[in-house]
């Protein structure tokens, strides 16, 4: 079963579009399903109508690679969210991706109805630079993993 981006946000999670500095069409993520202090789960179903989706080929597998991304960046909103105090505002930050190692993909296309589960796990920080391992993972399997290098300038 699949669910539609209709589907309740989990209530302990804010909503994506507040953790995530993008706009639709660009925002791609649908909702966060888990998240502690090293990692975050995140989902999307594909629609016909999804952003890059063809309606012969679905959604081509290398935006997996943003799927991941953005679900860093909805970490660091969360993380953001969590620290915020009054005098330090809890607004998404723009954040780039540097580059990926070792990105596998088993499929060619992500097809409307998959339900795709995205896990992202903090490997390391250093300030301004983080390492992310990242699965996307269609009817418990893994259908594309990578290593992604970030970067979030502090202004």
């Amino acid at each position: 079963m699949s669910l539609s981006p209709a589907t309740p946000t989990n209530p302990a999670f804010p909503p994506v579009a507040s953790l995530v500095p993008h706009a639709a069409p660009m925002l791609l993520i649908d909702r966060i399903l888990d998240a502690d202090d090293n990692s975050m789960t995140a989902e999307v179903t594909i629609q016909p109508g999804s952003l890059f989706c063809d309606e012969n080929d679905g959604v081509p597998g290398y935006v997996g690679i943003e799927y991941i991304a953005q679900t860093v960046s909805a970490y660091s909103g969360w993380r953001a969210q969590k620290a915020k105090t009054e005098d330090r505002e809890a607004k998404p930050k723009i954040g780039y991706l540097l580059g990926t190692r070792k990105m596998t993909m088993t499929v060619d296309a992500f097809k409307p109805g998959d339900r795709l589960e995205i896990l992202v796990e903090n490997i390391f920080e250093d300030g301004e630079m983080g390492v992310f391992e990242g699965t996307i993972r269609c009817h418990q399997r893994v259908i594309v993993s990578a290593r992604v290098n970030v970067y979030q300038p502090d202004t």
